[in-house]
């Protein structure tokens, strides 16, 4: 059934679509919106136009960044390009900026760093530094967008996103992935005196039978330092040295 709009109504919509066909001629084809200034990485450059080939006195939309991306992408250290405008006339350009999965420090350096959703080691600014996501220790992190020497470092990147995704609040309890073994990861839980010995290959079903483990028999775990899950349908309750 058609629906007749009153003469007011209409009157509103043509308003409403000539008004914004206007704005959208005005910020595209005049001089509004005039590109003034580029930033990379919060750092406003001066030389922007001979550097990256921007336009000046151009519109912000009507500048070549779909080239200037790829050319910044053809750049050996560069892995990943976000561009943004920010009114009246400024172009906001991110230049490797990945959001750590978790953290990684370096046993030699003493230095902390962020691994994103890849695995590549990232630095990390103050803001970044948050106590929701685990740290991995005992590996030599290694150079910045490289990847760490221990393999395994990628399992578990892999595995805690996965894992953020399903279940936030368990990913939160572990802070710390201790890879000091080659045989297995040690796995350290908020509020917990003992570690999980877990394998990096099966990292989310190791952790898994540990959850149904505890939520299942709830044992007395009193005076354990360590469980292991590396064997299946196994769970292995131990003392001494964690």
């Amino acid at each position: 059934m058609m629906v007749r709009l009153s003469r007011k109504i209409t009157l509103t919509l043509l308003t409403v679509v000539i008004t914004g066909g206007a704005l959208m001629v005005t910020v595209h084809y005049t001089g509004a919106c005039r590109l003034e200034s580029v930033k990379v990485n919060e750092r406003e450059i001066s030389d922007w136009s001979t550097r990256l080939g921007l336009q000046e006195g151009k519109s912000i939309y009507r500048q070549p960044v779909d080239s200037l991306a790829w050319a910044l992408l053809g750049k050996r250290d560069v892995f990943k390009v976000d561009i943004d405008y920010s009114f009246p006339g400024t172009i906001d350009i991110k230049v490797n900026d990945f959001e750590p999965v978790c953290f990684a420090l370096d046993k030699y350096t003493g230095r902390m760093f962020g691994l994103n959703r890849e695995g590549r080691v990232i630095s990390l600014k103050d803001h970044e530094f948050s106590w929701e996501h685990p740290v991995l220790t005992s590996l030599t992190v290694g150079k910045p967008y490289d990847y760490c020497e221990d393999v395994r470092t990628l399992v578990l990147v892999n595995c805690l996103e996965q894992l953020r995704g399903e279940n936030i609040d368990l990913y939160r309890l572990i802070y710390e992935i201790d890879l000091g073994s080659d045989s297995f990861v040690r796995v350290a839980l908020s509020g917990l005196d003992y570690r999980l010995k877990v394998r990096a290959e099966y990292f989310l079903e190791d952790i898994s039978r540990f959850v149904e483990f505890v939520s299942k028999f709830d044992p007395q775990l009193e005076g354990v330092s360590s469980i292991d899950l590396r064997c299946d349908g196994m769970v292995i309750c131990g003392g001494g040295e964690k």
